[in-house]
């Protein structure tokens, strides 16, 4: 038995019913149409394989299970598949080949990366590790790289067309007073330090060298100063000079590089040479097994008037803190000139004196 509560417009749900069902009848229609569809799948891309093709049919190139391209027949013809990036959900590429020509991306993050060319206008990386901020960049100046440690001490290393490559160090903290640059450009280095085992170069221009070997294949070192020191310890420490070995010492000494040229009188070196104390003498930081020490002194601790030792003021450098060595053997050769032109004088004497008396 049926029992109705309320009323129900049965004609409606009956349409409802046959609209459904004709819907339900087109889907059908449409998947059906989709499977009668023909797969041909294959190693090779599509052919006159003599089947007769529809609209719909699919073409698969394969090789070991993997498919490689897909194409759709329509229209009399086949043509390739394209996918849509945003239809593509891919978790991980384990190998990619490709000719991909233009890739416009935003950021690639890689391993590494193999190529015979990388082409930017800007490369860079800038990072913190272990309290030190590491910064990386390549642009259109050239390379540069900088590290800066926690107390503010920086490392640069540059290379442009224009300097070379620029290396430099400044201090920060307690490491403040530790600065200095080096600077290489075609066969030129420049630098405010040098502390090597040994520096092979064709030209070293440089403020200090300290360095056990210094092996230099070259023709000409030039001083801007005019002056080298070789001193023991660091440089500009203001200990005692270094020995120097050599088999020879060649004073330039053409008349075309000189001026100012004067004659010095056999009387004037002689009362040079005669004017100058001769001393015995070691240096305060040398050793026993250092040799001892025969020549002049420069006094430059007393006042004018009060000195120890005299010295001729010909013999001393013009930074007054060294012997002119070559004005120190010119003034000695003038003075044996002398006497030995007096010495000539007084035999020729003693013999017209031997005559005198015989006669």
């Amino acid at each position: 038995m049926i029992i109705a509560t309320g009323s129900v417009n049965i004609d409606e749900n009956t349409k409802l019913a046959e609209q459904a069902g004709a819907d339900n009848e087109e889907a059908l229609k449409d998947l059906k149409t989709s499977m009668d569809g023909k797969i041909t799948i294959s190693t090779q891309a599509p052919f006159n394989d003599g089947v007769d093709h529809a609209d719909g049919d699919l073409w698969l190139i394969q090789s070991d299970n993997v498919t490689t391209a897909m194409y759709t027949y329509g229209a009399g013809g086949w043509s390739e598949k394209q996918w849509d990036q945003e239809t593509l959900n891919v978790k991980e590429l384990s190998a990619l080949s490709a000719n991909l020509g233009t890739i416009n991306a935003g950021i690639l993050n890689s391993v590494e990366i193999d190529s015979s060319t990388i082409k930017s206008a800007n490369l860079t990386e800038d990072y913190t590790s272990g309290g030190v901020h590491r910064q990386l960049w390549i642009d259109y100046n050239g390379f540069h790289y900088r590290n800066t440690d926690s107390s503010g001490g920086q490392n640069d290393v540059k290379m442009n067309d224009y300097t070379g490559m620029y290396i430099s160090r400044s201090g920060g903290g307690t490491d403040s007073g530790y600065n200095g640059h080096t600077s290489i450009e075609g066969n030129d280095i420049s630098t405010g330090n040098v502390n090597a085992d040994g520096v092979l170069s064709n030209s070293v221009g440089t403020t200090t060298v300290n360095t056990s070997h210094l092996n230099m294949n070259l023709s000409t070192i030039n001083s801007y100063t005019g002056s080298f020191y070789f001193e023991g310890g660091e440089g500009g420490s203001g200990e005692p000079g270094a020995d120097v070995h050599a088999a020879s010492f060649n004073k330039m000494s053409q008349l075309s590089v000189k001026r100012n040229i004067q004659d010095v009188t056999g009387d004037y070196a002689l009362a040079q040479i005669l004017g100058t104390d001769v001393k015995r003498y070691d240096y305060r930081l040398s050793d026993n097994s250092q040799q001892t020490n025969i020549g002049p002194i420069i006094d430059d601790e007393n006042k004018i008037g009060s000195k120890k030792y005299d010295i001729s003021s010909d013999m001393i450098n013009s930074q007054s803190d060294g012997v002119s060595i070559d004005n120190e053997v010119g003034l000695l050769m003038a003075a044996v000139k002398e006497l030995t032109k007096r010495n000539s004088d007084l035999q020729l004497r003693v013999t017209q004196l031997e005559s005198e008396v015989k006669a």
